[in-house]
């Protein structure tokens, strides 16, 4: 019996990790929630953290509801941004975000997951969702081009109305599946 937070599974192939979907300011968060149902429908065990900018867009309910567990917005005593995760998720992506990321910041939940994972050498992948004059900001590419370096992957989005979006769920769940089965 299917329940309020339930999924109908697609697979089995993410049966038992844990991955972190980090959800970042920008419109590209209302996206989100059928993000993380999507990755759940292939057997991820999700924890949401959001960015204070993330909540001027989406809910921690609604995040909490896609994830079925409570979302983390603050750090805290629990420390969950430490936590071992087989993926971190850092989606949206904005300019903001990416530009602490690549520099070491840890302002906020997201930011310290994401400094977590890189110093374990965990797997990460942006999400770039902005407008392309950002992404064409001069220390755009310096930025992605060193995390790039310390391992991380990037979604190959795609210019579109002028700005990138945010992928289709399934893409971006069929995109990580591919990723997870080459390394």
């Amino acid at each position: 019996m299917i329940q309020d937070k339930s999924v109908i599974r697609k697979s089995d192939q993410w049966q038992g990790r844990r991955f972190a979907f980090a959800v970042c300011g920008g419109i590209g968060a209302v996206e989100s929630v059928k993000s993380i149902r999507e990755l759940r429908r292939h057997g991820a065990d999700i924890t949401a953290f959001l960015t204070p900018s993330a909540l001027r867009f989406i809910t921690e309910l609604s995040v909490s509801w896609a994830a079925a567990k409570p979302a983390i917005c603050q750090p805290d005593a629990a420390v969950e941004h430490l936590d071992p995760f087989d993926w971190v998720i850092v989606a949206p992506t904005t300019l903001n975000t990416l530009a602490a990321c690549a520099n070491g910041l840890t302002e906020n939940a997201v930011t310290l997951l994401a400094a977590s994972q890189l110093g374990r050498r965990g797997r990460i992948a942006f999400v770039p969702a902005m407008n392309a004059q950002l992404s064409a900001h001069p220390l755009y590419a310096e930025y992605r081009a060193r995390l790039q370096s310390w391992g991380a992957d990037f979604y190959p989005s795609a210019e579109e109305e002028g700005r990138f979006k945010m992928p289709a769920p399934e893409a971006l769940a069929s995109w990580l599946l591919e990723l997870t089965n080459a390394r």
